[in-house]
């Protein structure tokens, strides 16, 4: 049986890992951040007897006769191994994160909004709390302009003197204004990383993202030692949307991937703004298209974005 494999291959000092950890750390191995199918699978099953049910090709239970199995033993079997679960959960271990799931104390219940494509588990440094504490997400284009950054260091600002937590990526341009913002301020940001804890993408950011995670929590659905994609980039927008409360985009091109975060926000039902800025830009063309067709609302001020 997998789990035991693991057990009997991992040393993780005095204190115990459970059966539903391994398997979560598994899952998170193999399948894609939010596969709709294998949360499914978990929500129906749990996640230990799901993987055993994908692992035993002749299995009698009732979540090895699932039809789903067919498929994920297609996609997720092949990259599966004892090995790589064990070397996660060791990384881990060794690179001083937390592992949560839906049992751990600090586990934020926000995430549960996303349905069948929650995590199946997080790895933090930092305060794992402030993962449930109210929050403005404040992120926006990689190409920020002079004005998006300005803007960007008003808003952060303001929100942190009146006691939000802020929370963004980790990308170049307006998610650095925030890093940078917070770390002057002396804010208690939250970043989403869209890849494994031990590594940052862009590298001139590690020293930001690290002075986060002395101060707030750096926070990711990636195991350790995976790289990122243009897919998990995608994937990390609607974590960072569930896990706040507020999203406000700050500055963003038409077809700017950031724009997924706000529409999350809204289909979550969460509250969502977009500064206007210089409509002559290009760079705010997608705070326009989520004001004038999505519904976002218009923010000019740190009242606004305090009021949303």
């Amino acid at each position: 049986m997998t789990i035991a494999a693991v057990i009997d291959t991992i040393s993780t000092g005095s204190r115990p890992i459970s059966h539903d950890t391994i398997a979560r750390t598994a899952w998170a191995t193999i399948a894609e951040p939010g596969d709709p199918h294998v949360c499914a699978l978990i929500a129906r099953y749990g996640a230990e007897a799901a993987l055993t049910a994908l692992l035993s090709l002749n299995g009698d239970t009732a979540a090895s006769q699932d039809g789903t199995l067919a498929q994920l033993r297609a996609s997720v079997l092949p990259r599966y191994s004892v090995d790589r679960v064990v070397d996660t959960i060791r990384l881990t271990v060794t690179g001083g994160c937390e592992l949560l799931t839906p049992l751990h104390p600090n586990w934020p219940a926000s995430v549960a909004d996303l349905g069948e494509t929650s995590p199946f588990a997080l790895w933090v440094r930092g305060d794992a709390s402030l993962l449930s504490a109210p929050s403005v997400s404040l992120t926006g284009t990689q190409f920020a302009t002079p004005y998006g950054r300005h803007v960007c260091v008003d808003l952060a600002s303001g929100l942190i003197e009146r006691g939000w937590t802020i929370a963004s990526g980790a990308a170049r341009g307006i998610d650095t204004a925030v890093l940078a913002t917070g770390r002057a301020f002396a804010g208690r940001n939250v970043v989403v990383l869209p890849m494994g804890m031990d590594d940052t993408c862009p590298a001139e950011n590690a020293q930001l993202v690290d002075a986060v995670a002395t101060r707030g929590v750096v926070v990711s659905e990636i195991p350790p030692g995976q790289t990122p994609s243009a897919w998990r980039f995608q994937r990390g927008n609607r974590l960072l949307a569930a896990l706040t409360t507020k999203t406000v985009i700050v500055e963003a091109e038409y077809e700017s991937g950031d724009l997924n975060t706000a529409v999350t926000a809204l289909e979550l039902g969460r509250p969502c703004g977009a500064v206007r800025g210089l409509t002559s830009t290009v760079s705010n063309a997608g705070c326009d298209r989520l004001i004038r067709h999505y519904g976002a609302q218009l923010v000019a001020t740190t009242d606004d974005a305090d009021r949303l």
